[in-house]
């Protein structure tokens, strides 16, 4: 453990794009849409929370590891991650785009950061992130996959 700038650039590069959605919201937001059941949210929220602060932490780890598959993996769901971005902008930032699948993938955006930050903590292996990352991956699916349901 320890720091390394390193461990500040990796949960940057998912947290991007959604800055920028703060500034753009999406549009065409259907007011029917219904809450899941608050644990989830709380789960999401944790796992956000634990996900985006733990790669700090651990900056120092994640620095000397050498770049494997595990590596790859994460810049291909980085990739995907920002595609998804950029045609929901593209789609003049229609609310329905967050949930669209990608071929046979379903919810993509809830897909590529969990993936990215499950394979960072098999990278690194460290159960304690694994832990945040399954928390994450709990929530966030669940309360995407709420939405998708209620939209499409």
């Amino acid at each position: 453990m320890g720091l390394h700038y390193i461990g500040f650039i990796l949960p940057l590069l998912v947290l991007l794009p959604n800055l920028l959605f703060i500034f753009f919201a999406p549009r065409y937001v259907p007011s029917s849409i219904t809450a899941p059941p608050v644990i989830f949210t709380i789960l999401e929220r944790a796992g956000q929370i634990t996900c985006f602060t733990l790669p700090i932490l651990y900056g120092h780890k994640i620095a000397v590891q050498p770049v494997t598959s595990l590596s790859w993996l994460m810049l291909i769901c980085l990739i995907f991650y920002y595609m998804c971005w950029l045609r929901y902008y593209r789609s003049g930032r229609a609310f329905s785009m967050l949930f669209k699948p990608l071929g046979p993938l379903p919810l993509p955006m809830a897909i590529f950061p969990v993936l990215y930050f499950s394979l960072l903590a098999l990278g690194i292996d460290s159960l304690l992130f694994a832990a945040a990352a399954a928390v994450f991956a709990i929530g966030h699916l669940t309360v995407s996959w709420n939405t998708y349901k209620q939209i499409r």
